[in-house]
């Protein structure tokens, strides 16, 4: 029965990988979208940047953190089990993990709400980026809880 109980390292290990995911995710969307005014012809200041980028990290933050992680701890309860099924590789499984979270969970969202509400995930390098920070964010959350882990 203990091992459906999350260790203080998977708990601290999650909580730091999905700040590190909403962070990386409301950056990325940030700059995909003023990258597209700037295509447009819209002359944006670096002080725009990082205001547009600090405002949206306090709206949208909230919003993409709990989507984004609710997706990542399901990933993150089947990698582990696919994980311990194997037995080799866990930082791989995990990063795949999270790959494939942030996949389900853009697609998800464009199934429920009938558009594509992210604008960075509108086009296949904003699409695949997103789901590339999701796999880095499988990783670091393995790294972090192994790390975290006493030796037994």
């Amino acid at each position: 029965m203990n091992s459906f109980i999350p260790s203080k390292a998977n708990i601290v290990g999650f909580i730091l990988s999905c700040v590190f995911l909403t962070l990386c995710l409301v950056i990325t969307s940030t700059q995909f979208a003023l990258g597209a005014l700037i295509q447009l012809g819209v002359d944006i200041s670096f002080s725009t940047r990082l205001d547009t980028t600090l405002h949206d990290l306090v709206s949208m933050g909230p919003v993409i953190g709990i989507l984004f992680s609710i997706g990542m701890l399901l990933a993150i309860i089947v990698g582990a089990q696919i994980a311990r099924l194997v037995g080799i590789l866990p930082s791989l499984v995990f990063a795949l993990a999270g790959f494939a979270a942030v996949l389900v969970t853009i697609t998800a969202l464009k199934s429920l709400l009938d558009i594509t509400a992210i604008v960075a995930t509108r086009n296949w390098d904003g699409y695949l980026l997103f789901c590339l920070i999701g796999a880095l964010t499988g990783y670091l959350y393995r790294q972090i809880s192994a790390r975290l882990t006493p030796a037994k």
